[in-house]
C-alpha cells in the first residue's frame, strides 16, 4: 500500500561537472588499477588510466544528453536581453 501522504520531492538535484569528472577519474584509476595488476607495466597502466578516463567523460556526457528534457535548458533565455 503506498502512503498517499508522503510529499514527493519538488527538485531533483542536477548532475554538475565535477560529478562526471569524478566518476569518471573513479573509472580511470580501475581500469588503470586492472591493467597494472594484470601486465605489471606501469606506462600500459598510465596509458589505459587516460584513455578510461576520456572514454568515460564522452560517455557519461552522452547519456546525460540524452536523458535531458527537451526545452529545459539549465541556462535562461538571452533573446529577451537588450545586450
Amino acid at each position: 500500500m503506498s502512503n498517499e501522504t508522503e510529499p514527493r520531492p519538488k527538485r531533483v538535484r542536477a548532475i554538475r561537472p565535477s560529478d562526471v569528472l569524478g566518476l569518471s577519474a573513479v573509472l580511470a584509476l580501475f581500469a588503470g588499477f586492472g591493467v597494472l595488476i594484470a601486465t605489471r607495466d606501469l606506462l600500459l597502466a598510465v596509458e589505459f588510466a587516460g584513455a578510461g578516463f576520456i572514454v568515460s567523460i564522452v560517455v557519461c556526457a552522452t547519456l546525460l544528453l540524452a536523458i535531458s528534457k527537451p526545452g529545459s535548458d539549465d541556462f535562461p533565455d538571452d533573446s529577451t536581453s537588450p545586450h
